[in-house]
């Protein structure tokens, strides 16, 4: 498997983003060696670092793991603490207690997946003035010292074509298909805006497009465009939460899991679990957890050191039946 981190889109997707003009050619060349080279160099010198990190749901099985790959990278370093916060739900106020302790205890870098820019910008100031580097995972903020994330262009391409391959590959004709997404998140668009450019080329008519982001709403939605369409063809979800939801809505539909594609985004575990079943959840575009884990401690000591780029992408890669291999390395990130 290439071990480039890359964009994946152009370089004009990258700007989209919104990073720095000194980063903005970095994220889709630096390579998962370059970081770990860098990291490794920061150690040699007998200094010591701590990180912290503040996801905004840290209940999560999938934010859990990245956790664990992070507190490994750490490990394995030697020079590292790593700190984690308890915040859940997207609970703004424990993020802010969090972020605030971090400060005062005079951490060297806060990586932070930001619940609500405006609400943590005076926590950015206060953070930098000290001299403490400030990193986002997920969501972008302006005057950021470093970026741990994944190209959302590159996941909605590859969950699209692997539908538009699946419709190409069974003869289908007037393709339909129901795409969710997640209009109060602009930064994501690009996973389903791609995916609605890849079933225009294709033929694929996209009969309806709703937010869900979970289980509970992909189901209902799904539930429902089956009562107006039940020929539908596919399902494609923001991510692996709101298409298990529908794959509980196609179960109980009664359909036939061989003539339906559904598709999900991340590589979660419950997704992988339901790709590996071989049914209607026929693929995910999978995150590399274990990379993006290993990343948030990298990168940190990257923006804290200057020995490498602070700004890269984790690579998402088409977990399917179609490669057992890849899907068995992907499961198996959830096993430790």
């Amino acid at each position: 498997m290439n071990k480039t981190i890359w964009a994946g889109a152009a370089l004009t997707a990258v700007m989209a983003l919104g990073l720095p003009a000194a980063a903005q050619n970095d994220p889709r060349n630096v390579t998962v060696e370059e970081l770990r080279t860098a990291g490794a160099k920061a150690c040699a010198d007998g200094k010591t670092y701590t990180i912290a990190y503040s996801h905004s749901v840290s209940e999560a099985v999938i934010v859990r793991q990245v956790r664990h790959f992070a507190s490994q990278r750490a490990a394995e370093l030697g020079c590292v603490t790593i700190m984690h916060d308890n915040t859940q739900a997207n609970n703004l106020e424990q993020q802010i207690n969090a972020v605030q302790g971090w400060i005062t205890l005079g951490v060297n870098a806060i990586v932070v997946t930001p619940i609500d820019e405006s609400a943590l910008k005076p926590l950015q100031a206060q953070a930098k003035a000290q001299g403490i580097k400030w990193l986002t995972y997920l969501g972008v903020m302006d005057d950021s010292d470093g970026y741990v994330g994944f190209d959302h262009a590159q996941s909605g391409q590859i969950i699209g074509q692997a539908a538009a391959d699946w419709v190409r590959a069974n003869g289908i004709e007037n393709p339909k298909a129901l795409v969710t997404t997640l209009t109060g998140l602009p930064s994501l668009a690009p996973r389903w805006q791609e995916v609605e450019r890849i079933f225009a080329d294709a033929g694929i008519e996209i009969v309806t497009m709703q937010d869900s982001a979970d289980q509970t709403t992909g189901m209902a939605v799904t539930e429902t465009v089956l009562r107006q369409h039940p020929d539908l063809d596919i399902v494609i979800g923001l991510n692996d939460d709101a298409a298990v939801g529908a794959s509980r809505a196609v179960a109980i539909a009664g359909i036939d899991p061989a003539k339906v594609f559904i598709g999900g985004q991340d590589g979660s575990l419950e997704g992988l679990t339901a790709v590996n079943q071989g049914g209607a959840y026929k693929a995910s575009a999978a995150i590399l957890i274990n990379d993006l884990g290993a990343n948030i401690v990298d990168l940190a000591l990257n923006a804290i050191t200057g020995y490498g780029p602070s700004f890269a992408y984790t690579p998402t890669v088409l977990a399917s039946k179609a490669d057992q291999a890849l899907l068995d390395k992907l499961l198996a990130n959830y096993a430790n």
